[in-house]
């Protein structure tokens, strides 16, 4: 949706754009005072308002209607993602947005390639935000970065944990509460990482083929969701 924007400040009955969402709004879409747009701040409510001043700081708007997003759950699912090259991450990133996953975790793995630094995870923040309002979910796809060696403890916090693995033999069965997949490199995982995985994680296979990481993505959390009750 063109006319659907992310705003972090909020007083009273009127809400605020600020940065690159104001410059949209006033520059890109060329909206005047009196227009009406869709905010939304991640609390899982989308909020109809009329703009009500535009200055080169920020763009304000009254609300006039505010409604539960359909697409708010209070679900976690979360990607532990090992980093890719530029296009192969940024197509994961904006998959994983438009499938809903809560957060992504990137992590260098033994063969990752790509190394993903403050500057990129920008870009890739800014991806999820154009993500988020296109499929117009209800909120913005954290995203972070995570050692290896830490996963283990924060994988621990959801009630399943699989490992995408193409040796694997076993699919995937119905389960229930939240989730955590692990993906990984172009390379696929290092002998000591399967070890490592494995040893918290459930091994599952996504396809009889191997699978671009992206996809593989794509395609673990689509199954997942569907097992998922």
């Amino acid at each position: 949706m063109d006319n659907r924007f992310y705003f972090e400040k909020q007083q009273g009955e009127n809400i605020y754009f600020t940065g690159q969402e104001a410059k949209h709004i006033s520059l890109v879409r060329r909206a005047s005072v009196g227009d009406t747009l869709v905010g939304f701040n991640g609390d899982g409510y989308d909020y109809s308002a009329k703009i009500s001043a535009i200055t080169k700081q920020e763009v304000a708007a009254k609300i006039v209607d505010k409604k539960l997003n359909p697409a708010y759950t209070t679900k976690r699912v979360a990607v532990f993602l090992a980093m890719l090259k530029n296009d192969a991450l940024g197509d994961a990133i904006d998959y994983m947005s438009e499938l809903n996953v809560s957060e992504v975790f990137l992590f260098k793995a033994d063969r990752s390639v790509a190394v993903v630094d403050d500057k990129k995870l920008e870009k890739l923040s800014a991806i999820s935000l154009q993500a988020s309002k296109q499929c117009e979910r209800a909120d913005i796809m954290k995203i972070s970065l995570i050692d290896k060696a830490k996963i283990k403890q924060k994988a621990s916090e959801f009630n399943n944990i699989f490992f995408a693995y193409e040796n694997a033999t076993d699919g995937i069965k119905n389960f229930s509460g939240d989730y955590a997949v692990l993906i990984g490199p172009e390379g696929g995982f290092s002998e000591n990482e399967v070890a490592y995985f494995s040893s918290f994680a459930k091994t599952i296979t996504l396809s009889k083929t191997i699978l671009r990481a992206p996809v593989a993505a794509l395609v673990a959390v689509s199954k997942l969701n569907t097992k998922s009750e």
